[in-house]
């Protein structure tokens, strides 16, 4: 059969999809430019009719991840496994190859998905997301975020800077402009505002985001007027500073002291010591792990000797907290939600709690609808206050944050000996040169060096 048969059969298979009948004979062109068999080509070309047919005709540029996934886990594909892989693949080499929008590594959970024909490589992770008809642009953003597992305070920013973004340019749709709006806002913080060099690269990966995951759509390479930035040395405290400061922070029943002393005694950052729970105390063997922390990444820390007794009875008061808790009816602690369907009485557990709790119950501001009240962690600007206070106190004129802790332990232990490598572990740095940076505010460093003024004779 020739292709031009073929091509015939295909039109006339989709001649009741309306407007899918030019699309499947695009789908064909592109299948027979990747070189595929004719008989793969024409069920794939099956396929990708029976996905429209599913959704009432629709056309698969207004669908997403919702309709795939409904479309996958139809009763057609019960115990055929081997047609289910099939039917994924042509679906994807639908959106890659003819619409132009990535497939989302990984987001059709229990699918096997085989490597695109034609794709041009490794795909970038994408939201496919659709149009969403009726959906904000704003409830998008959130969505993709949200399915992306993001922070909470990276959704706040991402969403904050698109904002910014329609504003600057008088309310414009994002789908109406591209990269040269882009380079003009980026340009225009830079040059107007003069906002920092990290600052100007945040506004970007959230345009970035907003584009490419939630849009679909590749700007291509921005070239805007950038802020500099220069190399900067972490501030870090001496060994005399460090108990001045320590022994005056306030608050919380003597929590704060606690927590800045675990900061400087294990080297976790602000946000890691907040969200420690129960579970992650390892009081036998002197250890303090660190679940999720900058990159997603789990590691284990040192815990220090002196700790081990209060840390005890931190743990004894968010016990006989929880069990309060748990007679009022309450006792949740939030977890994510995979883990939370998986495990349904964690949430309630008390090794799941987190070992520095909040003083009152909140709602999950991403599950409001809910209405779940949970015992969440001590907020990050109380102990960033407390030390603040402290500082002042002691009369320091350096800008200690909770931050600066983490440097001191680093530095600290470079100072005793300890090898490089061990202490990139401690820190959970993924580059040597990052830890490399603390050789250079070690103590000796420059104290060995007489300056020439000293050697000039009186």
């Amino acid at each position: 059969m020739t292709e031009k048969s073929e091509s015939g059969e295909v039109a006339a298979a989709v001649a009741t999809s309306g407007n899918g009948k030019k699309l499947l004979e695009r789908a064909w062109d592109a299948l027979m430019a990747a070189g595929l068999p004719e008989g793969t080509a024409r069920q794939y070309v099956s396929w990708m009719r029976d996905y429209v047919l599913f959704h009432g005709k629709r056309h698969p540029q207004e669908m997403g991840v919702p309709e795939v996934q409904a479309f996958l886990a139809s009763e057609r594909f019960l115990g055929q496994a081997a047609q289910r892989v099939e039917a994924t693949a042509a679906i994807r080499f639908l959106y890659e190859a003819v619409l132009q929008r990535h497939w989302p590594r990984g987001v059709l959970e229990g699918t096997v998905e085989s490597t695109a024909h034609g794709s041009g490589g490794k795909p970038n992770a994408v939201y496919l997301n659709g149009r969403q008809q009726g959906v904000k642009l704003l409830d998008r953003v959130r969505n993709a975020l949200r399915v992306g597992q993001y922070a909470l305070e990276t959704e706040k920013t991402y969403v904050n800077w698109i904002k910014q973004y329609v504003f600057f340019h008088g309310t414009r749709n994002p789908e109406e402009m591209g990269a040269l709006e882009v380079e003009q806002f980026l340009t225009h913080l830079a040059v107007k505002r003069k906002v920092a060099k990290d600052t100007q690269r945040q506004a970007l990966n959230a345009l970035v985001f907003l584009y490419r995951t939630v849009l679909g759509r590749e700007f291509g390479k921005v070239m805007p007027v950038r802020g500099r930035h220069g190399k900067r040395l972490p501030v870090v405290l001496t060994r005399k500073e460090v108990p001045g400061v320590l022994q005056r922070i306030e608050g919380a029943c003597g929590m704060h002291k606690l927590m800045a002393e675990l900061m400087y005694g294990s080297g976790v950052r602000v946000k890691e010591c907040c969200r420690t729970r129960v579970k992650d105390v390892d009081l036998e063997r002197l250890q303090l792990g660190v679940r999720g922390g900058k990159g997603d990444q789990d590691r284990v820390t040192v815990l220090p000797r002196r700790l081990v007794d209060r840390l005890r009875e931190q743990i004894e008061r968010v016990r006989r907290l929880h069990e309060d808790d748990l007679s009022l009816g309450f006792g949740r602690v939030w977890l994510p939600p995979a883990l939370r369907r998986k495990y349904s009485n964690a949430e309630r557990e008390l090794g799941w709690q987190y070992l520095f709790p909040s003083s009152r119950l909140s709602v999950d501001p991403r599950e409001r609808e809910e209405k779940v009240r949970r015992r969440h962690h001590v907020h990050v600007d109380s102990l960033e206050k407390a030390i603040r206070a402290a500082v002042t106190q002691s009369g320091l004129t350096k800008r200690v944050t909770p931050h600066v802790f983490r440097h001191s332990f680093a530095t600290h232990l470079l100072e005793n000996g300890e090898n490089i490598r061990k202490v990139q572990d401690l820190l959970g740095h993924k580059d040597i040169q990052t830890t490399m940076i603390y050789l250079h505010v070690m103590e000796g460093g420059t104290t060995d060096v007489r300056s020439p003024l000293d050697l000039l004779e009186s």
